[in-house]
Formats: C-alpha cells, structure tokens, sequence
C-alpha cells in the first residue's frame, strides 16, 4: 500500500547527475535553520503539555453498581446512580475487565513479508517455512518435510510481498485451536515480473535484489491453500476455485477447528466472497458474498459469537459500512445497524443482554465517533454519546448497565464521564477526569484550528487542520504549507484535541486537509477518484489554498506543498495541475506513474492500464513533466523495495529532456522509509529558501 533501477546502461550518465544535482542543492543542518531553536523549543513545550482528561482505568462492581476509576495513582469510586463519589486508599480487589496480555508477543515480520514459522497452539508442532518448502518439527521426532517442490519461484508456506504489503497478510500457515491441521499457502510466483535493486551502494561492491513484484496489467502471483493432517500424514489441497486472476487471504479456522475460511476477491476486487472450506475434503462453498460498482473493501470487520456459528458482519452493501449478523451455516440473520453514516468499530457484544455496542460516525461532523448500542435483532439503535464531539476510549461495564466514555475535540482538551442506562437512553452520571481548559495558551503556543472547507465540486465538506507560529500576527502575511497525504485507504486528520506543529515556529502556516477519496466518510466520498487519482484529490487540496488566500494572512504566492508516498505523488501531481497555486514541492519517495506501481492497490482503483490508458496518461506526473512552474525537490531512498526508485528516474528523465530546473537528494541505504537526519535539513532548507525565509548561500554570495 501507498504509506508510502536505473537501466544499467544509463548508469554513469545517472550517477553524474545525482551528483550534481546534490551539489547544489543548498542546505544547512536543521538545527541550524533560522528559527530552529524556536522549534526546539516548541517541541518540548508541547511533549510536556497537559493534557489530562484521561483515566487510567476503569473497574466495574456490579453488585453494588458502582464503577471504580483510577486517574493517575488515585482509586475514585462512583455510584452509577449518582451520589458523592469516595476516594479509595488502596486499589481495589476487583480485577480490570481488559484482557493481560498473553506473554511475550513475538516481533512482527518485515513489512511485506510473513512469519517463517508457527507453533502449534498445544506447543507440540513447530511448521517452518525454508527455500520454498514447508517442514514440520516435534518434540520427539525428527524435522519432516511436508512438502518438496517448492523453489524461488514457487513457495509453500510463505507469500509474495504484494499480499503482506496490500492485503496485510504477515502469516502463511495456520494451526487448527485443536492442533490437529496445518493450512498453509501454496504459493506460485513463476509467472511474475521479477523487480531488480542495488543495494550496497556505500561498500565496495554492490549486489542485486530482486523481488516478485507484479505491476499494473501484469500477471499475477497464482495462490493456493493445502491442509496437512497431522494425525493421517496426509495433505489435501482447499477448492479456491477455478480462476487464477483472484486474491486469496485472510485465512482462518472456525473455533471448532471444523472449518477453514478464507477470502477471495476477483482481480478487479469489486467482488468479495467469504468462503469456507472442510479440511478432510478441501471442499468450499461461498458464506457471503459482497458486490461493488467500483472497488470493494478487502478486509470487513468479522467476529465470531460464542456458539461459533454465528458472526457480525461489516458490509458497506448500502453505501455506508453497517454491521449485519449472519450464520456459516444459514446465511444472513439479520442487519444490525443501519444509518446514512458507517460504522468504524466494534466495542462489545453482549450476549448475555442481546446487545451489540459499536462506534460510529454518526455525528453532525462526519468524523467524529459516537457510540452506539443495537439490539442482537437489529432493533433498538441508539447513539448514546452526545454533543458533536470525538468520542473514544469505551469501557461497558459488564451488565451493560453503564459505560464510561471520554470527549474532546481539535480546540478542546479531554474529559472523561460516566454514564449510566435508563432504558434506551444514556444518563451522564459524573465527570471523572477533566484537562485544563486552555494548555496551549500555557504552553505559550497557538490553538490549531478546526477547517470545514468545501471541496472542488463547491458542494462536499471537507476537515483539516491549520496551524499557526506562537507569534502569530494576523496582521502580517505568512507562507503555507501544505501536509498532504491524500490517498485512498488512509485519512489524516483527526478530531481528537491537536498540540501545536513545531514546524510552525520557522514562520509558516501549516495545514493537513482528508479529501474526498480518503476513508471514513462513506463509498461515495471514498470513490470519488475512482480511475482518477490525482484529479479528484488533488483537485481538493488547490481549492482548499484557494479558501484559505482569502484570509489577509495568507500569502497566496508563497505557498508550498510537501508529503512522503502518495503525499509525494499528491506534491508532485498538485505542483504540475496547479502551477499557479503551489510554487514549491518537496515530493518523498513519490509513485510518479501508477504503472510503476503494485497491482493489488492500484488495479483496486485504476483498474488496468489496458483498461484506463485516459487515466494513468491524465494523471501521471511523468506525462505531465514539462508543466512543471515550480521549485522542485525530490527525495527517494535507493534501495525502495516498495516505491521503486525507478519513479524518480522516469521524472528525471522528462524534466531533463524538457531542460526543467529541480532538485534531488537520494539516500543510498534508505528503503520507502527514509531515516536520515539530512532528509528533515534538506527538505527544510529547501522549503524555507524558496519560501523567502532562508538565504541561498549563492545568492547571497556569501562563503560556502
């Protein structure tokens, strides 16, 4: 997913440009920065600023209904139907309903990649995945091979990057809760398009690396699932049906270990089907299946109730994500929920009173969660937080008769509170905690600011955030800066309360804006650059500049855009569309053609080239090269194993052919991660200069 080799016989041609490109690029350490200490100093104001409004946990005594909260070290218990609260002086014996962890959590794969090995839950088996095979070991019998034919090419046991990039899949066999079945992946790459990196650019030699990675158009990895027996020494292999251009993921047992699921999604992934399969046969059949005009969501919420049979559901069937209730063995029951909003998160199911407690975003500001509460029969929903607000951090007591809930918003600190049920409404009983009223005024810094903005199509309302220095003075004109991200899968604004951007204190506005293609608000809202990205959103990102330049403050001629992955794209593709809005840009590791990029994410919105050759040319920065106006800096790691540096190549090139100024810094070891300290002191030299807030040494004339 967007978080985030040069043709060996452009190579010295290549190098020499870097070289010169990094030459003169000018800048100087961040530290060193005019307006750095300033920085400095905001960011520990602001790493120590109250921020309170919390508890620390929270103990439920059904008995006597009375709910036991901790804020900081002190015990506090209230009566859940009111009265004066007493302070314990001791913790109490009733234990905290939330889960403890279950030992040590071993470290997750590389991204990408999935765990090599899985024990069984008895602790007796340990599968092993090793140069393309997969091994079983016991406790009291030598390593065998469960299979023998795997490769490079071909794997059992293991995945390809794609799948554990786009579809999360970290694991690639799965032990049945009784221990008696392995399913694991058959895996077959032979086909796929191998991609080749340098690595080792600062040793003496270099070495390839060369990863199965499918790009748009291109065919695909083929994945299969086998079971092994333990008990028979037998293996079967799971019907996943026929097709070869179709995701397989997200497998899973029942909790009776008496069926295997899984996920399978045709290769435009606008059709989902939860499968289930017997593990003696390997025969499958379809549980549910979801249908979308465009693309549909890879990964629903799903959860088991007690009887394992039954499940809650997320399905987005009615444009909006509702929680539905089914049964493996005879379909849909029920739907839970409905509203013209989507759910986000399940809190509780409570069985034992027929209630379901969920989050959703049901508020008069499309992102701000509230709780709610269905009956299992799909009667009875009701929001039960009030006030438009962002509401997070539930704790149901376990009779379901109170909860304790905490609120704040971008310009307003937190507050905990408890409320009690009385019937179908909730009955705020007390406030437990509550942060001071105004630490940004006490941490001598400014208030960020909440945006409700209208999108391109004059209609839309879109949320940001603008941020300002702590010497803020309306009556001067300060540049803009741009944070965008902007891409489909992940949002970045938040309503929860906001501490200041030290970023600011170098004497520029910042602003972040989720425009319409990003998640949370909706299929509408989420397709709106469906075979289109970089219209849509990019479109939103240059109205939202254009709202803000009518504001006295903000000068319209110094604004700038920057953003790492699909935020570098978005720079990049803003800077060529809206030259006269963005004049400077600094892109990191930007997927600049999306027919560099992986198939599973970008076929899910671009579908393919040989399908929307009008939309991968209309929107690619490669294309679209000699538009660009203004002042550029690109930033990529070399050996990228997900952007590919080859995006920036294929820029370069056009910006060289049609003899464009910009600028580059790469970092040789770098990955789509860039850890460096010279990428903040080049991005910030670089942005400040061009900003007119930091002096070019050449300009100037001053020593180097």
């Amino acid at each position: 997913m967007i978080r985030v080799r040069p043709p060996w016989s452009f190579c010295g041609v290549l190098l020499a440009s870097l070289v010169l490109s990094v030459a003169h690029a000018q800048w100087v350490p961040y530290a060193q920065l005019p307006g750095a200490a300033k920085v400095r100093a905001v960011q520990q104001k602001t790493s120590t600023m109250e921020r309170g409004g919390r508890v620390r946990d929270v103990r439920w005594d059904t008995e006597q209904r009375e709910a036991i909260v901790r804020v900081g070290d002190t015990w506090t218990v209230y009566p859940i139907a009111g009265g004066e609260p007493r302070v314990l002086d001791d913790e109490p014996a009733i234990e905290s309903e939330r889960e403890q962890p279950a030992g040590r959590r071993r470290p997750g794969p590389a991204r990408g990649r999935q765990h090599a090995s899985a024990d069984s839950p008895d602790g007796t088996y340990e599968a092993r995945y090793r140069d393309g095979n997969l091994y079983l070991k016991s406790e009291d019998a030598d390593e065998k091979a469960l299979t023998t034919e795997g490769d490079g090419k071909l794997k059992f046991g293991s995945a390809s990057w794609v799948y554990g990039e786009e579809l999360d899949q970290s694991t690639a066999m799965w032990w049945s809760p009784d221990s008696s079945k392995l399913a694991f992946y058959r895996f077959d790459d032979r086909n796929v398009n191998d991609f080749h990196l340098v690595s080792g650019w600062t040793k003496l030699n270099t070495a390839i690396m060369s990863e199965a990675y499918p790009k748009p158009g291109q065919p695909n990895p083929i994945a299969g699932l086998m079971v092994y027996d333990v008990k028979s020494d037998t293996t079967v292999t799971v019907d996943v049906g026929a097709s070869i251009e179709q995701y397989i993921y997200e497998v899973a047992w029942t909790p009776d270990s008496r069926g295997l699921l899984f996920r399978r999604t045709n290769r435009r992934q606008n059709v989902l089907d939860l499968m289930v399969a017997d593990p003696a046969t390997g025969a499958s059949r379809v549980v549910l299946s979801e249908t979308q005009p465009n693309w549909q969501k890879n990964s629903p919420e799903f959860r088991f109730l007690r009887d394992g049979e039954r499940f809650v559901w997320e399905s987005e069937s009615t444009g909006f994500a509702q929680y539905q209730l089914w049964s493996l063995a005879n379909g849909k029951i029920c739907d839970l929920t409905k509203g013209e909003f989507p759910v986000s998160s399940l809190v509780r199911i409570d069985e034992g009173n027929g209630d379901v407690w969920y989050v959703a975003r049901s508020s008069e500001t499309k992102i701000n969660p509230q709780l709610h509460r269905a009956k299992l029969d799909g009667s009875g929903d009701v929001r039960l937080t009030p006030d438009d607000l962002h509401w997070s951090s539930f704790r149901v007591a376990p009779d379901g008769t109170a909860f304790v809930a905490t609120c704040e918003f971008v310009d307003r600190p937190p507050s905990t509170h408890l409320f009690r049920m009385e019937g179908s409404a909730a009955v705020k009983v007390a406030t437990l905690a509550e942060a001071e009223r105004d630490p940004w005024t006490n941490a001598g810094v400014q208030k960020p600011e909440f945006l409700r903005v209208k999108a391109a199509d004059g209609t839309t309302e879109l949320y940001g955030v603008l941020s300002k220095p702590s010497d803020f003075d309306p009556s001067k004109k300060y540049p803009l800066v741009v944070s965008a991200y902007g891409g489909p899968a992940f949002a970045m604004v938040s309503s929860r309360m906001q501490s200041a951007r030290p970023e600011c204190e170098f004497g520029v506005l910042m602003v972040t804006l989720d425009n319409r293609g990003t998640p949370g608000r909706g299929k509408v809202f989420e397709d709106a650059n469906y075979l289109s990205l970089g219209e849509e959103d990019c479109d939103d990102q240059a109205a939202l500049v254009r709202q803000l330049a009518e504001r006295p403050y903000v000068d319209k001629d110094r604004v700038a855009i920057t953003g790492h992955s699909y935020g570098g794209y978005m720079t990049i593709i803003a800077m060529l569309r809206y030259p006269e809005v963005f004049a400077v840009g600094v892109a990191g590791a930007p997927p600049t053609d999306w027919r560099n990029y992986d198939t599973i994410y970008t076929e899910r919105y671009m579908r393919t080239p040989e399908e929307n050759e009008a939309g991968y040319d209309g929107f690619s920065c490669v294309k679209l090269a000699k538009e660009l106006k203004g002042k550029l800096l690109l930033l990529h790691g070399m050996v990228d194993d997900n952007v590919h540096p080859n995006n920036t190549w294929q820029l370069v090139q056009e910006l060289q052919t049609h003899d464009i100024p910009f600028e580059m810094m790469l970092f040789p070891n770098s990955g789509h991660g860039i850890h460096s300290p010279a990428s903040d002191s080049v991005k910030w030299s670089y942005l400040l200069r061009h900003l007119g807030l930091h002096e070019d040494e050449h300009e100037t004339g001053a020593a180097p």
